[in-house]
Protein backbone atom coordinates (compact mmCIF):
# COMPACT_ATOMS: atom_id res chain seq x y z
CA UNK A 1 0.00 0.00 0.00
CA UNK A 2 2.86 2.38 0.80
CA UNK A 3 4.80 1.63 -2.18
CA UNK A 4 1.59 2.06 -3.98
CA UNK A 5 1.44 5.20 -2.93
CA UNK A 6 5.13 6.22 -3.25
CA UNK A 7 5.01 4.98 -7.27
CA UNK A 8 1.93 7.38 -7.78
CA UNK A 9 3.72 10.52 -6.19
CA UNK A 10 6.89 9.77 -8.11
CA UNK A 11 4.42 9.72 -11.30
CA UNK A 12 2.54 12.92 -10.37
CA UNK A 13 5.94 14.63 -9.98
CA UNK A 14 6.88 13.19 -12.94
CA UNK A 15 3.62 14.72 -14.98
CA UNK A 16 3.80 17.80 -13.33
CA UNK A 17 7.90 18.30 -14.41
CA UNK A 18 7.06 17.58 -17.83
CA UNK A 19 4.25 19.90 -18.29
CA UNK A 20 6.41 22.43 -16.69
CA UNK A 21 9.34 21.90 -19.61
CA UNK A 22 6.59 21.87 -22.18
CA UNK A 23 5.14 25.61 -20.71
CA UNK A 24 8.93 26.71 -20.60
CA UNK A 25 9.12 25.38 -24.58
CA UNK A 26 6.32 27.55 -25.27
CA UNK A 27 7.11 30.19 -23.68
CA UNK A 28 10.29 30.25 -25.84
CA UNK A 29 8.44 29.93 -28.76
CA UNK A 30 6.26 32.75 -28.52
CA UNK A 31 9.73 34.33 -27.74
CA UNK A 32 10.86 33.64 -30.93
CA UNK A 33 8.14 34.33 -33.28
CA UNK A 34 7.39 37.82 -31.34
CA UNK A 35 11.28 38.45 -32.74
CA UNK A 36 10.81 37.04 -35.92
CA UNK A 37 7.84 39.39 -36.01
CA UNK A 38 5.07 36.09 -37.32
CA UNK A 39 1.67 37.11 -36.70
CA UNK A 40 -0.20 37.54 -34.49
CA UNK A 41 3.00 37.10 -32.22
CA UNK A 42 4.43 40.28 -33.61
CA UNK A 43 2.01 42.19 -31.05
CA UNK A 44 4.29 42.55 -27.70
CA UNK A 45 0.99 42.72 -25.81
CA UNK A 46 0.26 39.17 -26.43
CA UNK A 47 3.33 38.38 -26.06
CA UNK A 48 3.73 39.88 -22.97
CA UNK A 49 0.50 38.17 -21.13
CA UNK A 50 0.92 34.70 -22.81
CA UNK A 51 4.68 34.84 -20.72
CA UNK A 52 3.25 35.69 -17.97
CA UNK A 53 0.26 33.44 -18.28
CA UNK A 54 2.72 30.48 -18.59
CA UNK A 55 5.19 32.35 -16.04
CA UNK A 56 3.01 31.57 -13.26
CA UNK A 57 1.48 28.30 -14.50
CA UNK A 58 5.42 26.69 -13.94
CA UNK A 59 5.17 28.30 -10.57
CA UNK A 60 1.72 27.18 -9.86
CA UNK A 61 3.15 23.56 -10.63
CA UNK A 62 5.88 24.22 -8.87
CA UNK A 63 3.77 24.93 -5.45
CA UNK A 64 2.04 21.80 -6.17
CA UNK A 65 5.33 19.72 -6.89
CA UNK A 66 5.74 20.77 -3.47
CA UNK A 67 3.13 18.55 -1.59
CA UNK A 68 2.23 21.27 1.18
CA UNK A 69 -0.72 19.77 3.55
CA UNK A 70 -3.76 21.67 4.51
CA UNK A 71 -2.17 23.67 6.95
CA UNK A 72 -0.36 25.55 4.86
CA UNK A 73 -2.95 25.69 2.08
CA UNK A 74 -5.48 27.27 4.86
CA UNK A 75 -2.29 30.12 5.67
CA UNK A 76 -1.95 31.06 2.20
CA UNK A 77 -5.41 31.28 1.59
CA UNK A 78 -5.97 33.34 5.03
CA UNK A 79 -3.30 35.50 4.23
CA UNK A 80 -4.40 36.21 0.82
CA UNK A 81 -7.99 37.37 2.05
CA UNK A 82 -6.76 39.10 4.28
CA UNK A 83 -4.55 41.27 1.78
CA UNK A 84 -7.44 41.50 -0.82
CA UNK A 85 -9.85 42.58 1.75
CA UNK A 86 -6.80 45.53 2.66
CA UNK A 87 -6.43 46.53 -0.81
CA UNK A 88 -9.88 46.94 -1.45
CA UNK A 89 -11.04 48.73 2.05
CA UNK A 90 -7.49 50.94 0.95
CA UNK A 91 -8.62 51.32 -3.11
CA UNK A 92 -9.73 55.23 -2.72
CA UNK A 93 -6.06 56.31 -2.05
CA UNK A 94 -3.81 55.55 -4.56
CA UNK A 95 -0.92 53.16 -4.34
CA UNK A 96 -1.66 52.95 -0.88
CA UNK A 97 -2.56 49.20 0.84
CA UNK A 98 -0.95 46.27 2.39
CA UNK A 99 -0.97 44.15 -0.42
CA UNK A 100 2.94 44.37 -0.38
CA UNK A 101 3.44 44.30 3.47
CA UNK A 102 1.21 41.23 3.62
CA UNK A 103 2.94 39.36 1.16
CA UNK A 104 6.31 40.17 2.24
CA UNK A 105 5.52 39.03 5.62
CA UNK A 106 4.24 35.93 4.35
CA UNK A 107 7.95 35.31 2.43
CA UNK A 108 9.65 36.31 5.77
CA UNK A 109 7.87 33.79 7.88
CA UNK A 110 7.05 30.67 5.84
CA UNK A 111 9.34 31.05 3.14
CA UNK A 112 9.80 32.04 -0.78
CA UNK A 113 7.27 29.46 -2.16
CA UNK A 114 4.28 30.51 0.19
CA UNK A 115 4.99 34.12 -0.27
CA UNK A 116 4.75 33.98 -3.34
CA UNK A 117 1.36 32.04 -3.28
CA UNK A 118 0.36 34.40 -1.08
CA UNK A 119 1.00 37.77 -3.32
CA UNK A 120 -0.02 36.07 -6.64
CA UNK A 121 -3.64 35.14 -4.69
CA UNK A 122 -3.77 38.58 -3.37
CA UNK A 123 -3.84 40.58 -7.08
CA UNK A 124 -5.98 37.56 -8.24
CA UNK A 125 -8.63 37.91 -4.96
CA UNK A 126 -8.96 41.83 -4.96
CA UNK A 127 -9.33 41.74 -9.11
CA UNK A 128 -12.62 39.92 -8.30
CA UNK A 129 -13.42 43.12 -6.82
CA UNK A 130 -11.67 46.15 -8.72
CA UNK A 131 -11.68 44.16 -11.75
CA UNK A 132 -10.14 41.72 -13.63
CA UNK A 133 -8.35 42.23 -17.04
CA UNK A 134 -4.35 41.66 -18.54
CA UNK A 135 -3.26 43.29 -15.70
CA UNK A 136 -3.53 40.68 -13.51
CA UNK A 137 -0.97 38.52 -14.57
CA UNK A 138 1.47 40.84 -14.37
CA UNK A 139 -0.03 42.16 -10.79
CA UNK A 140 0.22 38.21 -9.43
CA UNK A 141 3.70 38.17 -10.46
CA UNK A 142 4.70 41.53 -8.72
CA UNK A 143 2.92 40.81 -5.65
CA UNK A 144 4.48 37.04 -5.87
CA UNK A 145 7.80 38.81 -6.23
CA UNK A 146 7.62 40.53 -2.88
CA UNK A 147 6.13 37.56 -1.48
CA UNK A 148 9.79 35.70 -2.28
CA UNK A 149 11.26 39.17 -1.49
CA UNK A 150 10.35 38.82 2.32
CA UNK A 151 11.86 35.30 2.70
CA UNK A 152 15.11 36.75 1.02
CA UNK A 153 15.42 39.29 4.13
CA UNK A 154 14.68 35.96 6.44
CA UNK A 155 17.47 33.96 4.74
CA UNK A 156 20.02 37.09 4.51
CA UNK A 157 19.66 37.36 8.35
CA UNK A 158 20.06 33.81 9.26
CA UNK A 159 17.05 32.86 10.64
CA UNK A 160 16.95 36.63 12.56
CA UNK A 161 16.19 39.21 10.11
CA UNK A 162 15.08 42.29 11.64
CA UNK A 163 11.80 44.34 11.46
CA UNK A 164 13.48 47.30 9.85
CA UNK A 165 14.91 45.35 7.11
CA UNK A 166 11.12 43.75 6.45
CA UNK A 167 10.27 47.48 6.14
CA UNK A 168 12.98 48.30 4.11
CA UNK A 169 12.20 45.65 1.27
CA UNK A 170 8.82 46.12 1.76
CA UNK A 171 9.39 50.23 0.82
CA UNK A 172 11.87 48.98 -2.44
CA UNK A 173 9.06 46.75 -3.51
CA UNK A 174 6.65 49.79 -3.99
CA UNK A 175 8.95 51.26 -6.32
CA UNK A 176 10.26 47.48 -7.95
CA UNK A 177 5.91 47.01 -8.36
CA UNK A 178 5.40 50.15 -10.27
CA UNK A 179 8.18 49.62 -12.94
CA UNK A 180 7.17 45.98 -12.80
CA UNK A 181 3.62 47.19 -14.34
CA UNK A 182 4.74 50.33 -15.99
CA UNK A 183 6.51 47.04 -18.62
CA UNK A 184 3.51 45.79 -18.70
CA UNK A 185 1.91 49.11 -19.50
CA UNK A 186 4.91 49.99 -21.83
CA UNK A 187 4.51 46.56 -23.89
CA UNK A 188 0.89 46.81 -24.55
CA UNK A 189 0.11 50.61 -25.05
CA UNK A 190 3.62 52.42 -26.16
CA UNK A 191 5.11 52.62 -29.29
CA UNK A 192 8.09 52.82 -30.18
CA UNK A 193 9.40 50.27 -27.77
CA UNK A 194 12.84 52.01 -26.74
CA UNK A 195 14.77 52.64 -23.16
CA UNK A 196 13.36 56.51 -23.58
CA UNK A 197 9.59 55.69 -24.20
CA UNK A 198 9.73 53.07 -20.81
CA UNK A 199 11.32 56.24 -18.51
CA UNK A 200 8.72 58.42 -19.30
CA UNK A 201 6.11 55.72 -18.48
CA UNK A 202 8.19 55.49 -14.91
CA UNK A 203 8.55 59.17 -14.32
CA UNK A 204 4.62 59.14 -14.99
CA UNK A 205 4.00 56.88 -12.73
CA UNK A 206 6.64 57.99 -10.10
CA UNK A 207 4.08 59.78 -7.44
CA UNK A 208 1.87 56.56 -7.18
CA UNK A 209 4.98 54.50 -6.55
CA UNK A 210 6.45 57.05 -4.01
CA UNK A 211 2.48 56.83 -2.16
CA UNK A 212 3.04 53.04 -2.49
CA UNK A 213 6.68 52.92 -1.04
CA UNK A 214 5.66 55.25 2.03
CA UNK A 215 2.29 53.15 2.32
CA UNK A 216 4.06 49.61 2.96
CA UNK A 217 6.75 51.56 5.01
CA UNK A 218 3.91 52.87 7.37
CA UNK A 219 2.28 49.20 7.38
CA UNK A 220 5.30 47.74 8.21
CA UNK A 221 6.50 50.25 10.80
CA UNK A 222 3.34 49.70 12.55
CA UNK A 223 2.35 46.32 12.03
CA UNK A 224 5.34 44.52 11.47
CA UNK A 225 6.36 43.08 14.65
CA UNK A 226 2.71 41.90 16.17
CA UNK A 227 1.54 40.21 12.43
CA UNK A 228 5.06 38.59 12.46
CA UNK A 229 5.07 37.08 15.78
CA UNK A 230 1.62 35.66 15.65
CA UNK A 231 2.47 34.26 12.63
CA UNK A 232 5.59 32.79 13.61
CA UNK A 233 3.73 30.99 17.12
CA UNK A 234 1.66 29.94 14.45
CA UNK A 235 4.39 28.02 12.78
CA UNK A 236 5.44 26.84 15.89
CA UNK A 237 2.68 25.70 17.67
CA UNK A 238 2.51 23.14 14.61
CA UNK A 239 5.86 22.18 14.56
CA UNK A 240 7.38 18.63 15.38
CA UNK A 241 10.22 17.47 17.27
CA UNK A 242 11.83 14.10 16.56
CA UNK A 243 14.47 12.58 18.76
CA UNK A 244 16.45 9.73 18.63
CA UNK A 245 16.39 7.33 21.60
CA UNK A 246 19.53 5.77 20.97
CA UNK A 247 22.55 6.21 19.36
CA UNK A 248 22.30 4.76 15.92
CA UNK A 249 18.59 3.43 16.12
CA UNK A 250 15.71 4.00 13.27
CA UNK A 251 13.40 4.38 15.75
CA UNK A 252 11.96 7.87 16.55
CA UNK A 253 9.71 10.05 18.76
CA UNK A 254 7.82 13.56 19.06
CA UNK A 255 9.51 15.55 21.91
CA UNK A 256 7.21 17.77 23.43
CA UNK A 257 7.75 21.45 23.47
CA UNK A 258 10.16 24.12 23.09
CA UNK A 259 12.40 24.74 19.50
CA UNK A 260 15.59 23.24 19.33
CA UNK A 261 18.35 20.75 17.58
CA UNK A 262 16.14 18.38 15.75
CA UNK A 263 13.02 20.21 15.31
CA UNK A 264 11.26 20.90 11.70
CA UNK A 265 9.06 23.54 11.78
CA UNK A 266 5.56 21.86 9.41
CA UNK A 267 7.27 24.56 6.65
CA UNK A 268 10.62 22.68 6.52
CA UNK A 269 12.56 24.88 8.72
CA UNK A 270 13.02 26.36 11.93
CA UNK A 271 11.02 29.57 13.21
CA UNK A 272 11.86 32.99 12.51
CA UNK A 273 13.22 35.15 15.02
CA UNK A 274 11.73 38.50 14.96
CA UNK A 275 13.77 41.44 16.25
CA UNK A 276 14.57 45.69 16.25
CA UNK A 277 17.77 44.90 17.85
CA UNK A 278 20.16 41.83 19.44
CA UNK A 279 17.90 42.22 22.84
CA UNK A 280 14.82 42.06 20.99
CA UNK A 281 13.12 38.58 20.35
CA UNK A 282 9.60 37.33 19.04
CA UNK A 283 7.78 35.42 22.14
CA UNK A 284 7.61 31.40 22.00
Amino acid sequence: MTRGRKSGRSGKRGTLRCLRYALLILAAAAVLLGVKEVPPFDAWSLVSLLLAGILLAVLFIRFEEGEYGSREVAVVGAMAAAGAAGRVLFAAIPGVQPATFIAVVAGYVFGAEMGFMTGALIALLSNLFLGQGPWTPWQMLAWGGAGAAGAITAWLGGGKARVWAVATVAAIWGFVFGWFMNLWFWLSFVYPLTLKTYLAACAASLWFDIFHAAGNLLFAAVLARPVIEMLSRFRARFSITFEVEEAGSDDMKPAGGGTGEGETGMFGCDPVDVAWGDADSARA
